[in-house]
């Protein structure tokens, strides 16, 4: 199976602006991928404090990074922007106490609809 290098860059940056948010946020969590030759499926999956206003932190520049993951150079609240804007399906639920659930899709195949 061929992949283009676009879509490899996108997976690699919605994986590790999902991967920086685990770190940062959560007690634990786990990123699953599945490569068909239709797309490419990221899940961020962490035991977290949840995310109370999802539409206020789908919001560019919204950020509750601390100071220690702001000194580290993160937390610029682009984060999920981000994921949103590089995936072609994006899907987020989250469960205050609980954790965060994040669903991407990435095409490869651009006449996959299947999603």
């Amino acid at each position: 199976m061929k992949i283009s290098k676009e879509v490899v860059r996108r997976a690699a940056l919605v994986t590790y602006e999902s991967e920086i948010n685990i770190c940062s946020y959560a007690r634990s969590g786990k990123i699953v991928l599945q490569v068909t030759p239709e797309h490419v499926t990221i899940e961020a999956i962490d035991e977290g404090q949840g995310i109370v206003d999802i539409e206020l932190a789908m919001q560019e520049g919204y950020s509750t990074a601390t100071d220690r993951i702001r000194e580290m150079g993160f937390g610029a609240g682009m984060g999920l922007c981000n994921i949103k804007n590089f995936s072609d399906f994006f899907r987020i639920t989250s469960e205050i106490g609980k954790g965060t659930h994040l669903k991407m899709v990435i095409r490869i195949d651009k006449d996959f609809d299947g999603i």
